[in-house]
């Protein structure tokens, strides 16, 4: 047979695993916080920088031009850049692009489906397109006249997304990964101090002390009566219990001045 582990290392390798536990924990409430944190941020800008666009006068007004993406591409690309963004798509009424950060896409129907801005409702969501997998917020273009006329579609990059959160979450870890060697270095500490109050003896060593304690008091024929630094009643032998004519069970727990005559408290240091 192994031989069995001590208790020290027993305490160690508890303590390590619930600090380690609750760490990782903290860790992966504190990414899903800061995605969900970072993920809002971003919509909040591209919601802003989609409705910028749609109501931007020189855009409505270049719907009627006979080249709109000439005055609508530079417009788009120059919004694009300032707010960081990946793109800036505006289209007409059925989906044909009117900018692109790729000029050779202008012209070009829109891959992915623009019902609902054409509907007039604003649509949030993530879509794969011509450039990949974005995060997005598409708005109607609303003419003079009240009347849906195209639409503006701003959206960032998923891959730029994850970037982004790995860049946030490099403190985190850092924070984290301290904690955790305070962690481990407390559950050495803790457990050098128990191994310390216990006289470093191991559980089967405390079990055949009390066994060898018990045999002894309960063989010997002096009556033994133990009490505690308050004065309560911790342990009567066999002895004690016939002598007094108390049983163990009603007398341990109790005060002294309970239990005892005056003449045997009189005895007690």
């Amino acid at each position: 047979m192994g031989r069995a582990v001590s208790l020290r290392v027993q305490l160690l390798v508890l303590q390590v695993a619930i600090v380690l536990l609750v760490v990782a924990s903290a860790g992966a409430v504190a990414s899903t916080l800061q995605h969900r944190q970072l993920r809002d941020a971003y919509l909040d800008r591209m919601t802003a920088v989609a409705f910028s666009v749609a109501r931007l006068p020189a855009i409505i007004d270049a719907f009627d031009d006979d080249d709109p993406a000439a005055t609508i591409q530079p417009i788009a690309e120059v919004i694009r850049e300032a707010s960081d963004v990946t793109y800036v798509v505006v289209t007409d009424d059925e989906g044909v692009r009117y900018s692109h950060p790729d000029p050779t896409r202008i012209g070009e129907t829109v891959s992915t489906d623009p019902s609902v801005p054409l509907s007039g409702e604003v649509w949030t969501g993530t879509q794969t397109g011509t450039l990949g997998e974005s995060w997005r917020v598409k708005v109607p273009v609303f003419g003079p006249e009240g009347d849906v006329v195209g639409t503006a579609s701003v959206g960032i990059l998923e891959s730029d997304l994850a970037d982004d959160l790995a860049d946030d979450l490099g403190w985190l870890l850092a924070a984290l990964s301290v904690a955790a060697a305070l962690g481990v270095v407390c559950a050495a500490f803790v457990t050098r101090a128990v191994r310390r109050r216990i006289f470093r003896l191991e559980p089967e060593e405390i079990g055949r002390l009390l066994e060898t304690r018990d045999a002894m008091l309960h063989g010997i024929s002096e009556g033994v009566v133990a009490l505690d630094r308050d004065g309560a009643v911790v342990l009567v032998n066999d002895e004690a219990q016939r002598l007094l004519g108390i049983a163990a069970a009603d007398a341990v727990g109790r005060p002294a001045h309970d239990v005892l005559d005056p003449q045997l408290l009189a005895l007690v240091p």
